[in-house]
């Protein structure tokens, strides 16, 4: 039978390279009071209702919503990535509530997501987001780890293989599990710092942060998901919302810091 040490080997590689020395922000963290109060203020809330504007008055108010926050993120862009950023926000026609980042600079929200928009201020945190995601390097963070956790899970796919010594798929397995896994843990905490950051820039801009946190109020009414769980891709509605609500509070008490930092560990 062959040797187990390929695949202990495989493991510590696996925890060293998604581990990293990552410097990350560190969004002030939520206790299960602060989660409950939030859960309570969601159920309370009314189901949210369409706000109708003309396919003209949604891409003014995100030109113009746009244009201030891609301003207030420069001094961002600059301090992270030691330069200006060049994004491009659209709008795409599309019934499902979504904002995404994609590409080098781009951010697009749909027309359903606008829908539930009542303000700019919520459209700003929406936009300040997704903004935050290409600011932190999330898109090519992403990408790095998913190929570092398939390259490593097909490795422990492979010497699991040797042990058993029947060719019966457990390296393609293992690439794909660890792909996988590596897209949801990590998203979850990219998605915890995109709000953090988020909210920053938002705030920089000249937002209304507790208006701006309407808009995950609506969101987590409507998803019903109360707990995040291991395979969510997103923070679960109260912990987001309580979470925009205790960085709020740290941006008040400085409006002029920068987010706080710390390892993925602290």
């Amino acid at each position: 039978m062959a040797s187990r040490r390929p695949v202990m080997a495989s493991l510590a590689l696996a925890g060293l390279l998604l581990a990293g020395c990552d410097d990350a922000m560190l969004p002030p963290p939520v206790d299960r009071a602060a989660i409950a109060a939030a859960t309570r203020d969601i159920a309370a809330a009314p189901v949210p209702r369409a706000t109708l504007r003309t396919p003209e008055q949604d891409a003014a108010m995100l030109r113009r919503v746009a244009d201030r926050t891609i301003r207030a993120a420069q001094p961002f862009c600059r301090a992270e990535l030691g330069r200006d950023c060049d994004f491009r926000v659209a709008l795409m026609p599309a019934s499902v509530p979504n904002a995404f980042a994609h590409d080098a600079n781009g951010v697009t929200v749909t027309t359903g997501l606008m829908r539930l928009v009542s303000n700019d201020d919520e459209l700003a945190g929406v936009v300040a987001h997704e903004i935050a995601h290409h600011v932190a390097g999330h898109l090519v963070e992403g990408t790095r780890r998913m190929r570092i956790a398939a390259t490593v899970g097909a490795a422990v796919g492979q010497a699991a293989q040797d042990v058993v010594g029947l060719d019966i798929g457990l390296a393609q397995l293992g690439a794909e599990t660890g792909a996988k896994a590596a897209s949801l843990t990590f998203s979850k905490a990219q998605e915890r710092e995109a709000d953090y950051l988020g909210a920053h820039i938002a705030a920089r801009a000249g937002y209304d942060l507790e208006r701006a946190g309407g808009l995950f109020a609506k969101l987590a009414k409507l998803s019903g998901d109360k707990v995040t769980s291991w395979l969510d891709t997103h923070p679960a509605g109260p912990e987001r919302l309580a979470a925009w609500r205790r960085t709020a509070a740290e941006i008040a008490r400085d409006p002029g810091a920068s987010p706080r930092r710390g390892g993925w560990f602290s």
